[in-house]
């Protein structure tokens, strides 16, 4: 099951829990979304071009538009926690050129690296006698992440043939998925405009775990060590 699949699924899930629990003090469900910025790198890895000096040893990820929906539970006027599914979905096509015997060789790095992630995440608010609440949070929970890539440009022409489609890409790297240990924390401020509804924007720094690629018959690959982004997003809460 693809991760759109996913979210759509588990969406469809909050939406249900949320109608369920609509007669229950302190419930409330919260949706958000905003920009993730990348702070990690893509790098070869294996036994052929990540041991080669004249590889590019890294190629940027782009950013990515971030979103997700929670249900939560207020415990008093300080502490909340809610469980929380977030999707990020950055497309990339990054450029660098070889050294020494690569010298003038262009490398085109083409693809994609997707995080489907499920947290519980714990909330303090500080409240107060204005509108504005300032808050600290900190989550944890399982990150999917998937990782899609092929390599262009003058530096592969040669083995592009090998791939079975003359494309201008060398792709023989399988895409790759795996399930991973994800956690974060961040601050915001929420203002209230009614009793049951309030919008916020928060900040969050999150690390999903790795992410990689499969490995061609060279033993080539392509990973992100410690997948992580800062994100900056706007929401609303609304108490049920």
């Amino acid at each position: 099951m693809n991760n759109t699949k996913k979210i759509v699924i588990v969406s469809m899930a909050l939406t249900f829990s949320a109608s369920l629990l609509a007669q229950t003090e302190g419930f409330y469900v919260a949706g958000q979304l905003g920009a993730s910025q990348q702070v990690k790198d893509s790098e070869p890895y294996g036994n052929n071009i990540a041991v080669d000096d004249d590889f590019p040893a890294t190629f940027d990820i782009d950013n990515s538009a971030v979103g997700s929906l929670g249900i939560g539970y207020i415990l008093d006027t300080n502490i909340r926690i809610e469980g929380r599914i977030g999707y990020r979905d950055s497309d990339f096509n990054a450029t660098r050129y070889g050294t020494g015997t690569r010298a003038g060789e262009e490398y085109i790095l083409k693809g994609s690296v997707e995080s489907t992630t499920f947290t519980i995440e714990g909330f303090y608010d500080f409240t107060n006698d204005s509108a504005f609440t300032p808050y600290i949070k900190a989550g944890i929970g399982l990150s999917d992440n998937s990782y899609s890539a092929k390599l262009g440009g003058s530096g592969v022409a040669a083995f592009d043939p090998f791939d079975g489609a003359a494309d201008g890409y060398y792709d023989s790297y399988a895409d790759g998925d795996s399930t991973e240990f994800t956690w974060n924390f961040g601050v915001g401020v929420s203002y209230e405009l009614s009793e049951q509804t309030s919008i916020y924007g928060e900040y969050q720094y999150a690390s999903f775990g790795d992410a990689m690629t499969g490995q061609d018959s060279f033993t080539d690959g392509f990973k992100i060590d410690n997948l992580a982004t800062n994100e900056v997003v706007i929401g609303i809460r609304i108490t049920l």
